[in-house]
């Protein structure tokens, strides 16, 4: 390869830079691709006076960049520049072109590939070692390309907060994110730093100002938050009102636990076996296995504030089941009954909170909206924490999670060169 090919073909073949022709190319002794390209002597705007034309040659310059890898190998290009004399006496510019930047360490070729792998969950350091460049660099090219994402309005928002820094090893406090995700396209819309009321108020007055169903946990800050939107509707999250019933239930448990035994639960105490099958919805058990359960649970705690909750946990599932919002407020006033029967304190301060809520409770049997893309997103978010090992830049956390979770991942399709063949079998 080390024999001069100045034709403009090659360098468009192998390093798909159609403007630059491709004079000499080897491999060094790092096993690295070096290409000698220049652009052909044709028409160049002087830099200064902006005026075109074939401007004489004054000398040459050489300009280095690291550039997409060829055939998995690490690739630099020479480009090996013209300085020219402008026609009108402003002095002296070299060659300019869209591909490569002025005084770049790499191509705008390599610059995308490197946005395109962080945009998969690629750690900035794999990425910065595979093109050979400064971990300054690439992260200056994804902050570039997450401001340049699509803003959109959604009518249809979810509210969440996540972790940015867990402060367990260091003197610093937790840091938290707080992210506004769109309900019908489960995209990051915003991200801002902090857990309190005045983001969340942030959020929603510049990215969802006209949002007319907003679903959040049960955080009063967020609650608060959605109020000040003129027309919104706030719905309670189904998952989190559900899991709030389980971690009551799970509480009676543990102190029924520790009252009888005077322990924690062990392997064979009778309460700890059961605690997985407690969990399980009773709609999906048979009618034999309830009551062999009930039996279980009667033997272990006399007092049957276990089988209470368990039987609390069933009322509030089967509200949520409910085809329409005035079953649903029946079978609430069931359970509400039903927790001042039994008077067991992890239940009373369940239906409490519920109580309190109960407005937006009722708002999802009008809008059918759950967190659940917002959970959803913040999976994907969770996840580009663990690839980094961890931020303490929230702009760069956030430029990271519009690239990743903030936009339709568009994935090229390529077609099969062979054709399906289906066999059947003798």
């Amino acid at each position: 390869m080390s024999d001069t090919t100045p034709d403009q073909g090659w360098s468009e073949l192998l390093f798909a830079l159609p403007e630059f022709i491709l004079s000499d190319a080897n491999i060094d002794e790092n096993g690295e691709l070096v290409a000698d390209v220049e652009l052909p002597r044709g028409l160049q705007p002087c830099t200064r006076c902006g005026v075109i034309g074939l401007h004489p040659l004054h000398d040459w310059r050489s300009h280095t960049v690291r550039h997409l890898p060829v055939a998995g190998r690490a690739t630099r290009l020479v480009w090996r520049k013209r300085l020219l004399t402008c026609l009108e006496g402003c002095g002296t510019f070299v060659e300019r072109t869209a591909s490569i930047a002025p005084s770049a360490v790499w191509s705008r070729a390599a610059a995308r590939a490197a946005v395109a792998a962080s945009q998969a969950n690629i750690p900035i350091d794999t990425i910065r070692k595979e093109f050979g460049v400064g971990w300054n660099t690439v992260m200056r090219a994804v902050l570039a390309a997450a401001q340049q994402v699509a803003q959109v309005r959604p009518t249809r928002v979810g509210i969440d907060e996540t972790v940015m820094t867990t402060g367990r090893l260091t003197t610093r406090r937790r840091q938290f994110l707080t992210a506004l995700v769109c309900l019908d396209t489960s995209l990051v819309v915003a991200v801002t730093q902090g857990r309190d009321r005045g983001s969340a108020v942030r959020l929603l007055a510049d990215h969802a100002p006209d949002a007319k169903v907003v679903a959040c946990d049960l955080f009063s800050g967020f609650k608060s938050a959605a109020d000040t939107l003129e027309d919104a509707v706030v719905v309670a999250d189904v998952f989190h009102l559900v899991r709030l019933g389980l971690t009551a239930l799970d509480e009676v448990r543990r102190r029924r636990q520790q009252q009888i035994h005077g322990h924690r639960g062990h392997r064979d105490d009778p309460l700890f076996r059961l605690r997985r099958v407690l969990r399980v919805g009773q709609e999906r058990l048979g009618e034999d296995v309830i009551a062999k359960i009930f039996d279980r649970l009667r033997d272990a705690d006399t007092d049957d504030e276990v089988a209470a909750a368990w039987v609390a946990v069933d009322l509030l599932r089967r509200m949520y089941q409910a085809p329409d919002r005035d079953t649903a407020h029946r079978r609430l006033v069931a359970f509400y009954e039903w927790a001042v029967t039994v008077d067991v304190p992890e239940v009373t301060r369940m239906a409490t909170t519920i109580d309190t809520w109960q407005d937006e409770v009722f708002a999802f049997f009008d809008t059918r909206a759950s967190n659940a893309p917002t959970e959803s997103a913040n999976v994907k978010i969770k996840s580009i924490r663990r690839a980094a090992r961890g931020f303490r830049n929230c702009d760069n956390y956030r430029a990271r999670i519009l690239l990743h979770a903030g936009q339709p991942r568009s994935l090229p399709t390529t077609s099969r060169i062979r054709s399906y063949r289906f066999t059947t079998a003798a």
